[in-house]
């Protein structure tokens, strides 16, 4: 409004909007017109409208932008930002109206995080259509021979002796990657026992899910092995994806076991489902031959908080 509608409303309530800090309400005090200069207003604040424009292109630590104005507060307003209010104004309370402005800031984000979160779902099916791995976090490794001992050289080139790795790799043949698993020397097989030989300076990677205690766990499990265990969760009525914490001492035994013919111990994986806990020890044995019939034997002991308890078994042995 101008100077002149302005003295109209001295001791009446107006508007306060400001494109970055808000929009407020209050009461009209005084005029103050200088010379040749454009006129202010002294407003005392009673309630807000609008919450502040967050800025979130800046992400500091304190990132919120709250109001500048107060209740109860009297400030000087440039007259291009005081407005005339035309009807009733609903809410005088400062705290009541800023509850309600606090309501709709959230109200709003939530509705572009839904409409974010839809693009970057769609972006990423995209993406994932052109590279099926991309969505997945992976690390890479640089191969390194030195003295017939083949390593993993990563990225602050520390060396990993490749051979105590037992995790699923994925190597680059003919513009695709493929999943293989270390075998000997330079080569690598595929789950069809298809093998590729790598280059010393190649790169290899591994994506980070994999390198998981419990996703490694499974991947260590023969087939009858892994079935008792789903079989087992299944009668829970839990999935793998309900799996919040696996011990997996069986892997620490292989990255530190010196060529032990014999492993055994106790895996401890815990899942939760709504409020029911279920914790599973695996019982294993691992027994290498020299006539290649290695001997495995799994355990699993279901127990949830219930007290209901499953006891599955599988063994490569007749008898156990």
């Amino acid at each position: 409004m101008n100077r002149k509608e302005a003295n109209n409303h001295i001791g009446k309530q107006i508007r306060v909007v400001d494109p970055l800090l808000g929009s407020y309400i209050g009461e009209l005090l005084e005029i103050i017109a200088e010379p040749r200069k454009p006129w202010r207003g002294k407003v005392k604040i009673n309630a807000i409208e609008q919450y502040p424009v967050q800025n979130l292109s800046d992400l500091n630590v304190d990132i919120l932008t709250r109001p500048s104005f107060t209740h109860g507060e009297i400030y000087e307003i440039a007259g291009s930002k005081i407005e005339p209010i035309l009807g009733d104004v609903d809410n005088l309370d400062y705290h009541s109206s800023l509850l309600d402005a606090l309501v709709n800031e959230i109200n709003y984000f939530e509705s572009e995080k839904e409409k974010i979160t839809h693009v970057l779902s769609e972006l990423n099916d995209d993406l994932k259509k052109l590279d099926p791995e991309s969505g997945n976090d992976v690390q890479y490794f640089t191969i390194l021979k030195d003295n017939e001992i083949v390593y993993l050289l990563d990225v602050d080139n520390n060396r990993i002796p490749l051979k105590q790795c037992p995790f699923p790799f994925q190597i680059k043949n003919k513009g695709q990657w493929v999943n293989v698993q270390y075998d000997i020397g330079l080569t690598f097989i595929d789950e069809n026992k298809k093998r590729y030989q790598v280059k010393e300076g190649g790169q290899i990677r591994l994506i980070k899910d994999h390198f998981s205690p419990y996703h490694l766990f499974m991947n260590e499990l023969e087939k009858p092995a892994l079935d008792s265990l789903n079989s087992g969760l299944s009668k829970f009525d839990v999935s793998h994806d309900h799996c919040v914490h696996c011990h997996n001492s069986l892997l620490m035994k292989y990255l530190s076991s010196q060529n032990e013919k014999v492993l055994k111990g106790v895996n401890f994986i815990s899942y939760q489902k709504d409020e029911m806990t279920l914790l599973v020890q695996h019982h294993y044995e691992r027994e290498s031959s020299k006539d290649g019939q290695d001997i495995t034997y799994d355990r699993f002991e279901f127990t949830n908080d219930q007290g209901k308890r499953l006891l599955m078994t599988y063994s490569t042995e007749t008898s156990r």
